[in-house]
């Protein structure tokens, strides 16, 4: 059981980092209803679509490093314990909502920029 949620704990930040890398070096130029950072001031133009992409990889990209290490850091530490699906799940939690958080910073720039 703790090797399963040692992966789950890895999830996230490969998911994260895998499509930070795509949004940021990559970015759709083609406004994606399905795909990316998808506020309605990012589809309002192409522009700001691109720049919303780019941004939310980059953060994506850079948060899911410490994320990753995290997960690494308390498997080695508490991956034997018997409580350890509780703390991989407090983990998982933290990973969500640092993922979601992300979207303040974009937002915010892309009021600045696009108004």
């Amino acid at each position: 059981m703790n090797m399963v949620m040692i992966l789950v704990d890895f999830l996230i930040p490969a998911l994260m980092l895998l499509f930070g890398l795509a949004m940021w070096k990559a970015p759709s130029h083609k406004v994606d209803k399905w795909y990316g950072y998808r506020t309605r001031r990012a589809l309002k133009s192409r522009e700001a679509y691109v720049f919303a992409q780019i941004r939310m990889g980059r953060i994506w990209t850079w948060t899911a490093l410490p994320l990753g290490a995290a997960a690494l850091t308390l498997a080695l530490i508490f991956g034997k314990d018997p409580g350890f699906t509780e703390i991989s799940l407090a983990l998982l939690g933290g990973q969500v909502l640092v993922m979601v958080l992300a979207m303040i910073p974009v937002g915010r720039a892309l009021k600045k920029k696009f108004g």
